[in-house]
């Protein structure tokens, strides 16, 4: 491959992990509307990646049936590795989310990105460069500001919500590291196809187990909502960030994903009337300008 080529890849790899970071950002939006509709959480726990992974198959089966063969090691490494991971993921954000709410979640879950750059290099050999561990230094300080900085919704830190955020963390940085590992052996349509399956197995099991028995959404409007959401948020999202680690480091895309806490204060701001303090905007620039920072590095 030559440089430009190799310079082009990375670029691309840098616009796939801003966009899902956009999708995702969504998420809230969709969940906010969902509730209100009277679908509770653990019901959108579990559904939205069924919803997801159900398009995800049905599209690979229509348009490229080979991406989802797949060998017993293939199953074992993805299906189970990346299930754990996705699946816990998943329990514990809505977990941390009862616990403490939006905001404090988010401040938490985005420590993902210093969790990812400091492993990477012991566990991928991507030692990271000085540049980029001062972005995600900036960037962190960015989603913290903006979390703090938002009207009317203060962080609260609590033991139980503490540990649910961190492990919301650990799970992300997590099944960032998986997927940089798994998505150039297996290839992204398999590692998002399998480990999402596998998540959904894992929670079919334990959300049931922990809440009793779901509550489907009580109307055509909340299961088309609901559909939208899994499709977006999990299904295109997903396939973009695993696409995304197949072309550049974990610790970029895990700082290219921190666009996620701005853009959703900004939708919030828009779509929720749920405004931000001069802090936030403060944060919400040095967000975009770790994001930025992210991709010169691509393109350099």
């Amino acid at each position: 491959m030559t440089r430009r080529a190799a310079r082009n890849e990375r670029l691309l790899g840098f616009l796939e992990a801003v966009a899902a970071s956009c999708l995702w950002a969504s998420s809230g939006i969709f969940a906010v509307h969902l509730f209100r509709m009277g679908v509770p959480p653990e019901t959108v726990a579990l559904l939205r990646p069924v919803v997801g992974v159900a398009f995800l198959i049905v599209g690979f089966a229509l348009l490229r049936p080979s991406a989802l063969r797949a060998g017993a090691r293939e199953l074992l490494v993805v299906g189970l590795g990346g299930g754990a991971a996705v699946g816990v993921f998943q329990l514990a954000y809505q977990l941390s989310t009862d616990a403490v709410g939006v905001p404090t979640t988010v401040a938490l879950l985005y420590m993902a990105p210093a969790i990812v750059v400091a492993a990477s290099g012991p566990l991928l050999g991507e030692w990271p460069r000085p540049r980029l561990v001062a972005l995600v230094a900036l960037t962190l300080t960015g989603v913290w500001l903006s979390v703090l900085g938002a009207d009317h919704v203060p962080a609260t830190f609590g033991t139980t919500g503490l540990a649910w955020g961190m492990l919301a963390a650990v799970s992300y940085a997590t099944y960032t590291l998986f997927g940089r590992y798994a998505t150039p052996r297996y290839g992204s349509a398999k590692t998002v196809i399998y480990s999402t399956a596998g998540a959904c197995v894992l929670l079919v099991v334990l959300v049931p187990a922990a809440t009793g028995p779901l509550t489907l959404p009580p109307s055509a409007g909340a299961w088309l909502l609901l559909v939208a959401f899994g499709a977006l948020t999990i299904a295109v999202a997903q396939l973009l960030f695993f696409d995304a680690l197949g072309r550049i480091e974990a610790s970029g895309a895990s700082i290219a994903s921190a666009a996620e806490p701005a853009v959703a204060a900004v939708l919030a701001t828009v779509l929720l009337s749920q405004g931000l303090a001069p802090l936030g905007w403060l944060g919400i620039v040095l967000v975009v300008a770790g994001v930025v920072g992210v991709g010169v590095t691509a393109r350099s």
